[in-house]
């Protein structure tokens, strides 16, 4: 789990304050850059920079005069110099023998470095700029962006397209930004830059969190002497459509939760390990929402369980009541989500499409609001509680097919059932789902709900 941060300009401040130079930081910024060259790119080979005015086209300066000579580099300026810091790293490259040159040329180039703008941009790119960028698009070869993809604002949208980065160069500490739905297929793998600072330097109270696999926990069997009844009892709640149903009670089963019964009139026979009942008495956790439609719930007999709200509930307003039980783990996709927000009336005028620019602060004030635990899905699936986010950026897109939700709120119910706190329920239910699809072999468009839950028994 690492920390990430909306801005990081602020350390940039602290560094300078304890006295370290800025130019110090620069030149570790772009010695980063270097060796990432070096270590992807032969010898020889032609390397360009595109360069802003600013402390981003100082950081592709600097970089072009450390590898020129063992590199052939040259700097195309899409901006004037906007900073002192700029100027004179790029007298430093332009006297030591990097060519400036006066258009965009990409002929014979093997690398283009996107040094224009860092995180700082909170506007739309002019025209030119534009054209730039989708000519560097084209381009086959390797394309590293310094800090964040050009195009990239703070809030991870693009204004209005971004450079598609094979590796993006987060300086100093992860920007919230590069996790956003939005620019998951323009910022590659990601990396983070040693400024010279350990990252314990980075500390802030309301911090966020970028999940790894090493984060999963997988449900324990340590003793021996145990029975079903150790392991928790699951329910799930048949709706309308009960297959949504069966494949959350399969999930629950398959995640290690002891016992899994249904309740609902019409779930078909389907594994002798799934029992039927008339009421939630006895349940360890409750999931429901998957498949409800019109079928009508005593949602009293729920309000003091653990549980897991999916899909349907995110129309009906008693969701409210379980929004507001910290036990309550909520699934929504963003469409659902807007609703939910309506429903709570803190944003009466939300869409899908205003979610997914807005993931971030949405989430983090929904669960500012309310103590439930949030699970906002998406391709970079957001897990929220008190304002905090975690960002599980191991989503695949194998995993967009019709019952794939279903089965995620299987895994959490059977976490759930098992007696993991509804944060860490929700977190290790993400990360096990996510690392189904990453297990997976064969062809994206093949996986299916089913895949997810063989996969489950491979983790």
């Amino acid at each position: 789990m690492k920390k990430v941060f909306k801005n990081t300009a602020k350390f940039d401040e602290n560094a300078v304050n304890l006295g370290i130079k800025e130019i110090i930081l620069q030149e570790n910024a772009a010695s980063f850059v270097a060796n990432l060259i070096r270590q992807k790119i032969p010898l020889g080979s032609k390397i360009l920079f595109i360069c802003g005015g600013g402390n981003n086209g100082a950081d592709g300066f600097a970089c072009a005069r450390m590898l020129q000579g063992d590199y052939k580099c040259e700097m195309f300026l899409n901006k004037k110099i906007s900073s002192n810091l700029a100027q004179t790293q790029l007298d430093l490259a332009r006297r030591i023998g990097v060519k400036t040159i006066a258009r965009l040329d990409l002929n014979e180039v093997s690398c283009v470095v996107d040094a224009i703008f860092g995180s700082g941009l909170s506007r739309n790119l002019d025209t030119m700029t534009i054209e730039i960028l989708e000519e560097a698009n084209k381009f086959n070869g390797l394309k590293i962006a310094v800090d964040m993809p050009s195009g990239l604002d703070l809030d991870g949208n693009l204004r209005p397209i971004c450079f598609k980065a094979d590796y993006t160069i987060a300086m100093g500490a992860l920007k919230l930004a590069l996790f956003s739905d939005l620019a998951k297929d323009f910022v590659g793998e990601i990396v983070v830059a040693d400024l010279g600072l350990s990252h314990c330097m980075f500390a802030n109270k309301n911090e966020d969190f970028v999940l790894e696999l090493e984060d999963l926990k997988l449900p324990k069997r340590d003793l021996q002497n145990v029975s079903k009844g150790d392991f928790g009892h699951a329910f799930v709640a048949v709706g309308d459509m009960s297959g949504a149903a069966q494949m959350t009670a399969i999930a629950a089963l398959n995640m290690g939760a002891g016992r899994v019964s249904v309740v609902g009139e019409n779930f078909p026979e389907l594994d002798m390990q799934i029992m039927l009942k008339n009421d939630f008495s006895g349940a360890d956790a409750v999931a429901f929402g998957m498949g409800l439609g019109g079928k009508e719930l005593v949602f009293a007999d729920l309000y003091d369980k653990k549980t897991v709200v999916d899909a349907d509930m995110f129309y009906k307003q008693e969701i409210l009541e379980f929004a507001r039980n910290p036990n309550s783990i909520l699934t929504p996709h963003p469409k659902e989500f807007a609703n939910l927000m309506k429903i709570a009336n803190l944003e009466p005028n939300l869409d899908a499409n205003l979610v997914q620019q807005n993931r971030f602060e949405l989430a983090r004030k929904f669960t500012q609001n309310f103590p439930c635990v949030l699970v906002l899905k998406g391709s970079n699936t957001i897990i929220a509680q008190n304002g905090v986010l975690y960002i599980n950026p191991l989503g695949s897109n194998k995993l967009s097919v019709g019952g794939s939700g279903d089965v995620l709120s299987g895994v959490i119910l059977a976490y759930l059932a098992q007696n993991y706190e509804p944060l860490d329920a929700a977190i290790n239910g993400v990360l096990a789902h996510s690392k189904t699809a990453l297990n997976y072999n064969d062809n994206a468009y093949s996986f299916t709900p089913q895949d997810i839950i063989k996969g489950l028994k491979c983790l």
